[in-house]
């Protein structure tokens, strides 16, 4: 292909595209899709598309690669180290070809807790430094982010009027003065700076591959006990950690960033603290490490800690279970004094409730007995209130309604009938 052009530092591969439209002056967005990816069915995606296998193809394969493309264009160094190596792997092959939105729901993009960008973001500074250094201006990835409101140069992002995710789910658009107004700019304060610098260390990662849950759910729990957040041996302290985060961060940011409920028992807080069964966004992994860590860090350290991290996966452990069994007189005994215990309180829950160390030992010793002892053992149900004889209930309306019918039907004085007036008449015949 000719002409498409080489995409430039921190652009959007969305915006190198949308730049090959105005070059070779298409006005069809489906005459674009045809040059550019022989197919018509691709939606135009500005943070994490796909089809990219078509585009590394019309460069170079010496310079420009799937990877390459998906690393240093588009949004995915962002999630990628948070999510198991086989997903990783599997939203490489989507972005490669075609996900139909598989890969945000993979990356969990789709379920994030971080407010969406609703329009493409700029910086105005930037684009006439982008002028000056190019002759045109293009979408930079680091303006895109979720939980991002700044240039770390500049000032706060300003929004265009192009649609992040628009209804016409086909056309690239690239930015210019009729769809970016050029105004203003407020302040960077400290907390941005700080977290555009750790989202630009995420995004400057080589590839790589992923650590498991497993891995960072021992890297917090080592985390936790470097901080002195351990109660006991190995239960983690959250007061202790909220507290560490209440004073690290402002409630203004964790509120715009919808990551405030940190006192709740189901919140992100505690999960990232717990066993890992889902991925965590970038943005509370940057909160949670920054808050526990009292010294300098970089991600790039943190993820060589977190392969570090030696864990046991659930196959390989091996518990020493006892193939002693009960003495059969022990296991009479305490079939008597549980039966004695249901007679004494005539239900199953009652007996449960006075000894409880009794239902865990036959449920594990004697199974097979204390389950048919216990369904023979329940008490059925008895139904309180009154017994609605429906079918009768039913005619007695019917019967009603037809008589209702036979009144008013060619009474010619009543107002004027709809569906809806008959309805709210018969429901108040009813009532009288």
């Amino acid at each position: 292909m000719i002409n498409l052009p080489m995409p430039y530092p921190q652009e959007l591969i969305y915006s190198t595209v949308a730049r090959y439209k105005i070059r070779a002056g298409l006005i069809s967005p489906k005459q674009l899709l045809d040059d550019v990816f022989e197919d018509r069915g691709v939606v135009a995606t500005v943070d994490l598309p796909c089809h990219l296998s078509k585009i590394a193809n019309h460069y170079p394969h010496n310079r420009f690669n799937l990877n390459y493309i998906a690393y240093q264009h588009t949004l995915f160094p962002l999630y990628a180290p948070f999510i198991p190596e086989s997903r990783r792997q599997e939203c490489l092959r989507w972005m490669a070809n075609h996900s139909q939105g598989a890969i945000h729901l993979a990356i969990g993009s789709n379920a994030s807790r971080l407010p969406s960008v609703k329009y493409i973001r700029y910086c105005p500074q930037c684009f006439n430094e982008q002028f000056k250094d190019y002759g045109e201006w293009y979408w930079s990835r680091m303006w895109q982010i979720p939980g991002i409101t700044c240039c770390s140069k500049h000032g706060s992002l300003a929004n265009s009027s192009v649609e992040y995710r628009p209804n016409s789910r086909h056309d690239f658009i690239a930015p210019t003065p009729h769809n970016c107004n050029i105004n203003p700019q407020g302040s960077v304060n400290e907390d941005d700076r700080f977290l555009i610098s750790k989202i630009s260390e995420l995004l400057s990662l080589a590839e790589q591959s992923s650590p498991t849950f497993e891995q960072w759910t021992t890297f917090y729990h080592s985390l936790a006990r470097s901080s002195n957040c351990i109660r006991g041996s190995k239960h983690i302290d959250h007061l202790c950690i909220l507290e560490k985060v209440k004073n690290r961060w402002s409630l203004e940011l964790l509120e715009t960033n919808n990551l405030h409920r940190l006192e709740s028992e189901t919140g992100w807080l505690r999960g990232i603290f717990r066993k890992h069964r889902k991925s965590f966004s970038y943005l509370e992994h940057i909160i949670a490490i920054e808050s526990l860590l009292e010294q300098d860090w970089s991600f790039e350290e943190i993820m060589v800690q977190v392969k570090s991290q030696t864990t046991t996966l659930p196959s390989k452990i091996t518990q020493a279970k006892s193939n002693v069994k009960p003495d059969s007189e022990l296991i009479e005994a305490n079939r008597n004094i549980w039966m004695g215990l249901i007679k004494e309180n005539q239900s199953i829950k009652g007996a449960r409730k006075i000894n409880q160390a009794l239902y865990a030992w036959l449920y594990r010793n004697d199974k097979t007995w204390f389950m048919n002892t216990n369904k023979n053992c329940h008490q059925r149900h008895v139904p309180k209130g009154l017994t609605v004889n429906w079918q009768r209930r039913d005619s007695e309306f019917v019967r009603s309604l037809i008589k209702i019918n036979d009144h008013t039907c060619f009474d010619l004085t009543l107002p004027r009938k709809s569906k809806k007036v008959v309805d709210e008449s018969n429901l108040l015949s009813l009532n009288d």
